[in-house]
């Protein structure tokens, strides 16, 4: 894929390339490359003037290609390849689509779609349940938007300014001086600190894609957040073996499968 090939999309007169970042590429190079010959079935949700299925077309030799996007895409294909018009959180569409192009699921799925969170996470979560094959792998590009007030559910990230409290700058100090090696009542206080006083919340963005992409985290954590003895709930494992995160890009695979062993 070279980036001049994918269409230079704007948010009002701002101009966004997001396939001039090299890692996109690399990321499908590194994940689809060794399996760039096999008879896969890929979904990509936004497809645009069809530039980016162009590509799959021809670097993926025996792939079925699927393409979905709110506007018809007026390029022509061969038979591999076939776009439908309509919404990516439409699941009713999705199922249909999956039945008539991948009833046992798809190898990969691309949400180049929307970039709205509430919109990728339903498709996300649907797609993941119902139509991934275990072992599957699910791209996300551009969740960076949610860092952007141009989108509906975006917002400028304003960093919270370190501050140590009270008792880690006391500890710190102690450090410095030795004295928390010295008498044994200071080491059980400043030990009764560290564990008590540590800080329990860290500031950060939630809104929108970024917001999405946390919980995607939370979903990796699954096991720890159900743990028998220390976590909540029934005890599950993730549905999600392993994700990859990048500026502007995610790489998410279903568990199940023999390529979810491998941890990259």
């Amino acid at each position: 894929m070279t980036a001049t090939t994918i269409p230079v999309k704007t948010i009002g007169d701002i101009p966004i390339d997001k396939m001039g970042l090299a890692h996109y590429f690399r990321n499908y190079t590194e994940f689809l490359g060794p399996r760039r010959h096999e008879a896969l079935d890929m979904l990509e949700l936004g497809v645009a003037r069809g530039d980016s299925l162009k590509h799959w077309e021809s670097w993926l030799p025996n792939a079925r290609i699927t393409g979905l996007d709110i506007n018809p895409c007026a390029a022509s294909f061969g038979e591999r390849v076939r776009c439908y018009v309509g919404e990516q959180q439409d699941k009713a569409l999705l199922d249909r689509i999956a039945a008539e192009r991948a009833p046992r699921g798809f190898d990969v799925i691309i949400d180049d779609a929307a970039h709205v969170g509430q919109l990728a996470r339903i498709s996300f979560w649907h797609l993941l349940e119902h139509h991934l094959k275990p072992g599957g792998l699910y791209f996300i590009e551009d969740w960076g938007t949610g860092y952007w007030p141009q989108y509906p559910d975006g917002k400028h990230y304003r960093p919270e300014a370190p501050d140590l409290s009270w008792h880690e700058r006391m500890l710190d100090r102690a450090h410095k001086t030795g004295a928390v090696r010295g008498l044994y009542p200071l080491r059980k206080l400043t030990g009764w600190l560290r564990w008590n006083l540590v800080r329990r919340r860290f500031h950060g963005h939630d809104r929108g894609m970024v917001g999405f992409i946390k919980e995607l985290v939370d979903e990796c954590g699954a096991e720890d957040m159900t743990h028998p003895t220390l976590g909540t709930g029934a005890q599950r494992s993730s549905r999600i073996a392993w994700m990859r995160v990048s500026l502007g890009h995610v790489v998410v695979c279903k568990a199940g499968g023999e390529d979810a062993a491998t941890l990259h």
